[in-house]
């Protein structure tokens, strides 16, 4: 019953920890290392249940295990690491160093990833010892139980840095080494391993005089110690298990896999924003000019903001109209404490260029998607479709339920960069417009980090050169209490903040003066046929009259242009197709002088227009 319970709440402490906001951590690794005696406890008796609740209770993502029998009479016959993994969840690798009563006696490894090799290397002993390695997908473990006798143990030393040598992937190694710190085979093994664990006593478990187990990583790949310690366990075996978080050095290539992707252009700035696959020293090296270069980085207070994965790093001081070049640069942050830090390799990406809008300028090309639904056959088809027409937009806005229902932070991250890296949102701005399909699901409001919006505000108002963009933002489609909702929501709220804000940009000068008005939104205000509709009711009657040139909409997964008229409007209302492939579109708006021309592209010719408005 206690190893069911305790099973339980290893799995519930798992699935938390996969849903958090670094899945997997594949930068770190915790490692177990314990002799477990063949199970028996301190008393002699057999207790695989006792030993297997130490290991859940590490948390472990690997576990090196010596003295572990294999079908022997002693241990009734039974395959004990095997036995172990079933009660664990892992995936077991068993190395037998002699036959012994019966069975085979020997070292073993579990993990919770399936091995990508095996590798057993005889080593020196007056009894026959082993060298069990195991290959993972960020690391390579091996697994050691030394001989007694020093001179098998310094024989067994050159084997093992040989071995550690042949991985180019961080190499860790542990076991019970049967010397102490002091001992000329530590001296000798630490002249190539660094030493990851604790010199504090583990044997024997009820009164600790002798440390002989250690946790070791090869020097030259760089594997620098998070945290360590013995574990108080002194009844499943006559050692002490022993534990270290370990943080693996990335390659350059592995510190990013995606590309950076614009946010928030202005006239003076630009937002870079990315994802490292682990927390780093970030910065931007950017200018007109690629052999003259200046630096950014993003700074909180004075600090530099470096224990995340998400980056956003804003270059200002900019000059409008102007091209600019930039790449970004990370650096491997393997670990920063109080006074002490330890960096990796580099990693500096191609160079990128962009354009910072200008005020004054007259002339724009923008392409808007709608309603994609993470159809990524749909997707591929509009982009290509785009590209066949040779246009180069200056921005791209994604009208809603295009990043949908994200569930952590892993899949947010993977739909953002579905849309931005085919469309060459490393040099092309990219404005995501809220649906309500973005409002759902776990990770929803954690998708506001990843999106560098205007203002920091879901709704605003928005300059391209002599045309202003007025965004809002509709929320759900259903009233709050909706039972589907959980009384999460309070999208009412939010629709009062957007009507005070209607009435103050219908006023502010910056309406009043552009040449040109475009209004978006994902849920349509004009000629919905839904039943609930609320922002219809609020501002169709603050909106109608105003002197847009165009509302953009989407959400009613079939496309429409009206022209002028609808529920009483006195401008055109386009609203974007569906997301299978069959009905999706893709709009693209232009601006040439005072000409202002709209063409909606799909696989259907139905659904494609041109027209000047």
């Amino acid at each position: 019953m206690k190893i069911l319970s305790t099973l339980l709440a290893f799995l519930c402490t798992s699935l938390i920890t996969f849903g958090q906001n670094q899945p997997g951590k594949p930068w770190q690794v915790r490692l177990l290392n314990y002799n477990v005696h063949h199970c028996a406890d301190i008393n002699g008796q057999l207790n695989d249940e006792a030993t297997a609740n130490a290991i859940l209770q590490s948390t472990a993502d690997v576990v090196t295990l010596q003295e572990l029998d294999s079908m022997t009479t002693r241990s009734n016959q039974q395959d004990q690491l095997r036995e172990l993994a079933s009660k664990t969840l892992y995936y077991p690798t068993f190395a037998s160093a002699i036959n012994f009563d019966g069975g085979t006696y020997g070292v073993g490894i579990l993990t919770r990833e399936r091995p990508l090799s095996v590798k057993r290397i005889p080593l020196p002993g007056a009894e026959p010892r082993v060298l069990l390695v195991v290959e993972l997908k960020n690391c390579v473990v091996a697994c050691t139980h030394l001989d007694l006798q020093e001179e098998h143990q310094l024989a067994s030393v050159p084997i093992i840095v040989a071995e550690a040598q042949r991985w180019e992937k961080p190499f860790l190694i542990a076991g019970d080494c049967n010397a102490q710190p002091d001992s000329k085979t530590m001296q000798e093994l630490t002249k190539h391993f660094t030493l990851n664990s604790s010199t504090r006593p583990t044997f024997p478990a009820d009164n600790p005089k002798q440390c002989i187990d250690y946790i070791a990583s090869y020097k030259s790949r760089q594997v620098v110690t998070l945290n360590y310690r013995v574990m108080n366990e002194s009844k499943a075996s006559d050692h002490h298990p022993i534990v270290a978080d370990l943080r693996l050095p990335l390659k350059a290539e592995q510190l990013m896999t995606t590309k950076p992707y614009l946010q928030d252009p202005q006239p003076t700035q630009m937002t870079v924003m990315f994802q490292t696959t682990a927390p780093a020293h970030c910065w931007i090296e950017y200018g007109t000019d690629k052999n003259n270069l200046l630096k950014k980085r993003a700074l909180l207070d004075g600090q530099e903001i470096c224990f995340d994965i998400e980056n956003r790093i804003t270059l200002n001081g900019l000059q409008p109209g102007q091209q600019y070049y930039y790449r970004v640069c990370v650096a491997d942050l393997l670990m920063k404490h109080g006074y002490e830090f330890h960096v990796g390799d580099t990693l500096r990406t191609p160079f990128y260029s962009f354009r910072t809008p200008s005020d004054a300028a007259q002339d724009f090309t923008c392409v808007v998607f709608n309603d994609l639904h993470a159809y990524d056959v749909t997707y591929q088809f509009l982009c290509d479709t785009l590209r066949a027409t040779g246009i180069h937009p200056d921005f791209i806005i994604f009208n809603g339920d295009c990043l949908t229902e994200p569930f952590d932070r892993e899949h947010a991250i993977r739909l953002i960069h579905n849309l931005t890296d085919p469309i060459n949102g490393a040099e092309i701005p990219i404005f995501f417009i809220r649906g309500n399909h973005e409002i759902r699901n776990y990770y929803s409001a954690g998708m506001h980090s990843l999106i560098g919006y205007p203002n920091d505000k879901t709704y605003g108002s928005i300059n391209w050169g002599d045309t202003r963009f007025m965004i809002l933002d509709c929320g759900e489609d259903k009233p709050d209490d909706h039972i589907e909702y959980g009384g999460f929501n309070d999208f009412t709220q939010l629709r009062l903040e957007e009507t005070d804000y209607i009435l103050q940009e219908l006023k502010s000068k910056k309406f009043k003066k552009a040449k040109r008005r475009i209004l978006i939104s994902h849920i349509p205000i004009f000629g919905n046929g839904d039943d609930y509709q609320p922002c219809r009711d609020a501002w169709a009657p603050l909106l109608g009259k105003a002197p847009f040139d165009l509302v953009l909409c989407a959400h009613i997964h079939h496309f429409r242009f009206t022209p002028k008229g609808l529920d009483g409007a006195t401008f055109p209302v386009q609203s974007g197709g569906a997301p299978d492939l069959q009905h999706a579109t893709v709009s693209i708006l232009q601006k040439n002088g005072n000409r202002l021309h709209l063409k909606v592209l799909g696989k259907k010719q139905e659904n494609c227009i041109e027209v000047d408005l």
